[in-house]
């Protein structure tokens, strides 16, 4: 018997093909429109913010605005102009009229320069802003971001010179291991204070400088132990290394599109030592180092939290939600979908 193989008819090829393209340029042509929509809600949103200065609060306790953060967040998470509205409006009697405007804003480059050489400023704040600024294409939301960056001075201290010979080699969970054992790094709590002025005391604790130098460090190391912290704490100042380490991913690739030439090594000797001064000043938890691989993560994960997103208050819960996406786009590890999870910092 000879088998006898049907042809499909040409007219039905065709008529598939075009189905699919028309599909195709359909969902192109929304994703368009609702990318168009959302730059234009989020520029009318900064138009609103840049009108007030990077800070609020008292003169003993100063704090760093975090409206325009959270307005790119919310863009980024697709949130309607009403919620960056609600946030406006909380916002607007808290923080204080912008009085810089005749400042000169520093170059791009300049800024990175010095932002990278004191990460930790304003407890990751400078870092934070100036990442989303580079992102939103608003020239006045960049220019206020550029702005927060002069006269930046760590409050650390100097940028961390490069480890010397023959140190830096150990594994940073071998690194981290020993800080925890080690009761000289032992730090009571201090609730009520900055996290600036925590990290300044871990900082201060007799051997701390030489765990600055010990561990072999990269940008993916810190990110994992970040992300480690967080989900084995919810603590809000583990929150800020989640979110730091994004902004420092992003300003780093920044420089390197910009052909800014950095010293890599130093940038990352430096946030560590704010890393570890943030850590200690936690009382140094064990990180949660099984969970950040751990399940599955999709889109769909984001998807189904963003109604909650879009209706939340809480600034640092946003933020986090949408820099937890961003890195698990970038390195695909399933926790980063964990900090979609309520309570601690994110209830």
């Amino acid at each position: 018997m000879i088998a006898i193989q049907e042809s499909v008819p040409t007219t039905t090829t065709a008529t598939t093909a075009t189905t699919n393209a028309n599909a195709n340029a359909n969902a192109n042509a929304n994703a368009a429109a609702l990318a168009a929509a959302r730059r234009e809600a989020l520029g009318e949103a900064l138009d609103q913010s840049v009108r007030f200065g990077p800070m609020y609060g008292t003169e003993a306790m100063p704090l760093f605005n975090h409206l325009p953060m959270v307005l790119g967040a919310l863009a980024r998470l697709d949130a309607p102009a009403d919620a960056m509205q609600r946030h406006i409006d909380h916002w607007a009697p808290l923080s204080r009229l912008a009085d810089d405007a005749h400042v000169a804003p520093p170059s791009i480059d300049d800024a990175l320069r010095r932002v990278l050489a004191a990460p930790e400023a304003q407890a990751f704040h400078v870092a934070i802003r100036l990442a989303y600024a580079l992102k939103a294409g608003h020239r006045g939301e960049l220019d206020a971001a550029l702005r927060t960056t002069v006269d930046l001075e760590s409050p650390l201290g100097p940028p961390v010179a490069a480890a010397p010979a023959g140190a830096g080699t150990e594994r940073l969970r071998d690194v981290i291991d020993a800080v925890r054992v080690d009761p000289i790094l032992a730090m009571p709590s201090m609730a009520g204070t900055l996290i600036t002025t925590r990290m300044q005391n871990a900082a201060a604790r007799p051997g701390f400088n030489a765990y600055v130098q010990r561990p072999l460090l990269t940008l993916d190391g810190l990110a994992e132990a970040s992300l480690a912290v967080y989900l084995a704490t919810l603590d809000f100042t583990a929150l800020h290394l989640v979110t730091g380490t994004h902004a420092l991913r992003v300003l780093l690739e920044t420089a390197a599109l910009r052909g800014l030439a950095v010293d890599g090594g130093q940038v990352l000797r430096t946030a560590w030592r704010a890393w570890l001064g943030a850590y200690i000043s936690m009382r140094k938890p064990a990180p949660a180092w099984a969970l950040v691989r751990v399940g599955h993560a999709s889109e769909d994960d984001w998807a189904r939290a963003l109604p909650s997103l879009h209706a939340s208050m809480n600034d640092h819960r946003i933020k986090l939600a949408d820099a937890a996406r961003e890195e698990w786009r970038h390195r695909g590890w399933a926790g980063y979908a964990l900090c979609l999870r309520r309570g601690g910092a994110a209830e």
